[in-house]
């Protein structure tokens, strides 16, 4: 496939993706972005794969010099590129070089395991967006709303909204951050629920029993609906919970203030059970720690987490409660004798 490709974008998303840019760069990043389709469905795939090779981690490793030269080389003979990193050579490279050769890299990957999917469709193409199963699965649609997915949830909408309105599809669970129009409302269908909004911020959640959604409200107010059966609807203001089921609605005042960790990765416990510290762990970093000695269950713990990883995480409670933990089968065992054995 021949893609007409300019450089100074392919810097322009590398220090977007490194979350450096100005918010001049940004703006005309996200200017070109919503040009067409193609640009799109192009600054998706390079989104996810930032995440699957790593790079933020990894560019200070690249022989620049041979990426540039076969880079060069292959767009010229408009041939599909693809680029040996070589790790042999090391050297510091200036911010500027950093970001033109991550751009360069980009190209040159051949976007291997993209999870964007494109269905076109001349005025009413649909993008379909499958989260992957990391930490960062950021959507910006063409109105400047940014959505962030929880892994392996999935998010359908259409390139150009209509005149009306702004309406997407959720399976799964995201949180919304909307660019307030008074003149285009919101709309996520979700099951059997519909959210409707004109600008805030809020949490849904599909993946429950019994086909439950879950609707949390951090900013500004959301009109909830439920479509099956009679149709009911409720208005749910900031620190608001509701819980819509086939049969019913229930509002209340939210009282679980990790409800969005998954997502700011800020986490608080105050005298907090273990069995309860793990459930909101597994969620937040979407793995699987077990345990099965209720005296350890039962302990009480007390801290605050910031953009921690889960190994660190889990350190603390080992170190704090003399634990220690055994990694085996996609398991993460949590058993007695840490500093002991």
């Amino acid at each position: 496939m021949k893609t007409e490709l300019n450089t100074e974008k392919w810097d322009l998303m590398a220090k977007y993706l490194a979350k450096e840019c100005s918010d001049n760069e940004r703006t005309e990043l996200l200017s070109w972005v919503n040009e067409n389709i193609e640009n799109e469905i192009l600054f998706f795939e390079t989104q996810k794969n930032w995440e699957i090779l790593n790079f933020k981690n990894t560019m200070k490793e690249v022989n620049i010099d041979n990426a540039w030269e076969k880079v060069k080389s292959r767009i010229q003979n408009d041939n599909e590129l693809k680029i040996n990193i070589e790790r042999t050579k090391v050297f510091h490279l200036s911010t500027f070089m950093k970001y033109a050769a991550l751009g360069l890299l980009l190209i040159g990957v051949g976007f291997v395991s993209s999870r964007i999917y494109k269905n076109s469709i001349e005025k009413n193409s649909i993008i379909e967006y499958l989260a992957t199963n990391t930490d960062k699965n950021e959507v910006i649609l063409s109105d400047g709303t940014i959505i962030n997915l929880y892994p392996n949830s999935k998010l359908m909408y259409q390139k150009q909204f209509e005149t009306n309105e702004r309406k997407v599809k959720l399976v799964g669970e995201a949180y919304f951050n909307v660019t307030k129009n008074p003149e285009k409302p919101f709309i996520i269908e979700v099951q059997n629920t519909e959210v409707k909004v004109l600008g805030t911020s809020f949490n849904i959640n599909s993946n429950l029993e019994e086909q439950q959604v879950e609707v949390f409200v951090e900013s500004g107010l959301v009109q909830v609906t439920k479509k099956n059966g009679q149709e009911e609807s409720v208005l749910i203001y900031p620190g608001d919970l509701v819980t819509v089921s086939k049969n019913s609605i229930h509002q209340a005042k939210n009282t679980n203030i990790n409800i969005v960790s998954w997502k700011t990765k800020q986490i608080v416990f105050k005298e907090e059970s273990l069995n309860n510290v793990i459930s909101t762990l597994n969620k937040a970093y979407k793995t699987n720690i077990i345990c099965n000695d209720t005296v350890i269950l039962n302990l009480k713990f007390t801290t605050t987490f910031r953009n921690q990883t889960l190994d660190s995480v889990l350190s603390v409670i080992c170190l704090a409660f003399d634990l220690k933990t055994i990694e085996e089968n996609n398991e993460i065992k949590l058993i007695q004798g840490g500093t002991q054995q």
